[in-house]
């Protein structure tokens, strides 16, 4: 039997969810990449890189690895939230002491997302790195984000 209480939490936690996919899917529809670092978990290392540097194998295999990413992002924000009693602090793959306030199940699961995350990446013949160099790329290129949106239809 569920309490009022966690009935609420949970409520809110699925009306995030929804919110956060919808806020994703309308800034697709509209031409935005989802930012991966904005008060939310990070994949992003120092680098920076040409908008020219990118080959369309690059950014078709940007794009894929982008689309796989997001609902993991999105999964991965309410398990935590909801392992973390609530608490979702700003997250960063590589930068550890932002997980210092999780608790052990929260932080076990962001770092398994971050492992998940390079992976992906990986699948998709990009390191972590270079994912991370068209990130920063395309968040300040309208054209590389055109073409990086070209390849998620």
């Amino acid at each position: 039997m569920t309490t009022p209480h966690a009935r609420s939490i949970s409520d809110r936690l699925s009306r995030l969810l929804v919110m956060g996919i919808m806020t994703s899917l309308l800034g697709l529809l509209a031409g935005i990449v989802p930012d991966l670092t904005a008060q939310q978990p990070s994949l992003i290392f120092s680098s920076t890189a040409r908008a020219d540097e990118f080959s369309d194998t690059d950014l078709r295999n940007y794009a894929a690895a982008l689309m796989q990413i997001e609902p993991l992002r999105q999964s991965t924000l309410a398990q935590v939230s909801r392992a973390n009693n609530g608490a979702l602090p700003n997250l960063v793959c590589n930068q550890p002491n932002t997980m210092e306030s999780l608790n052990s199940e929260a932080r076990s699961l962001f770092i398994r997302y971050c492992n998940q995350c390079e992976s992906i990446a990986a699948s998709r013949g990009l390191s972590i790195e270079r994912f991370n160099q068209i990130t920063q790329a395309v968040r300040s290129n309208p054209q590389l984000q055109n073409r990086v949106r070209s390849f998620m239809n």
